[in-house]
């Protein structure tokens, strides 16, 4: 299914002459605390891997346990015991992720009159530009893996649309694999 909300596919597909991420053309390039994101080279340092390793070695669920883990949530979403899931943050705290990319906005963008869970009909937008509205997504892999999830995102992109918003979504594990790309593409789509 499509919506026609922005996707980090689209926007490429859309702006294939985007600006190259490296030297002059970079719209990042030069910018204070930018050279760890934006050098072209450094992506992310062996250090912060190595903690990120370490930790996710720390919480790894045994195959057993996934499975249970996976059957209860399917179970709560077929009871409707899950009705809440999108309609508000149970614990108001950023997940690691948003965490990440408000440094981003906060380090690389010009526009930082954002708001962090925006609340939007029984939504809420991880990061919106009301003034522009416009609302940026960063999708964790439950965004994939479930379709319940899938269907209240379209739910989600198309009363945005329909209400005058745009929408940009970008996987997690995209922006973690290739943050220069993306940040680019996320600070092309608040500026244009």
């Amino acid at each position: 299914m499509k919506t026609n909300g922005y996707s980090h596919e689209t926007y490429c597909k859309q702006n294939p002459n985007r600006k190259d991420m490296s030297g002059s053309n970079n719209p990042f390039y030069g910018k204070k605390g930018s050279n760890q994101y934006t050098d072209g080279t450094k992506v992310m340092s062996q250090e912060t891997k190595d903690k990120i390793a370490a930790k996710s070695k720390l919480h790894k669920h045994s195959k057993e346990t996934k499975q249970k883990i996976s059957e209860s949530m399917i179970a709560a979403h077929a009871e409707g015991r899950a009705w809440n899931i999108g309609a508000s943050r149970w614990n108001n705290k950023q997940s690691y992720p948003e965490q990440f990319f408000s440094k981003v906005i906060e380090n690389h963008f010009e526009d930082i009159d954002y708001v962090t869970e925006y609340p939007f009909l029984i939504y809420s937008f991880d990061f919106a530009w009301p003034h522009k509205r416009k609302a940026i997504e960063i999708d964790g892999d439950q965004h994939e893996r479930f379709e319940d999830y899938r269907l209240r995102d379209i739910r989600k992109d198309n009363l945005a649309i329909d209400h005058g918003w745009e929408v940009l979504r970008i996987k997690w594990k995209d922006i973690y694999n290739d943050p220069t790309h993306f940040i680019c593409i996320a600070h092309s789509f608040i500026h244009s």
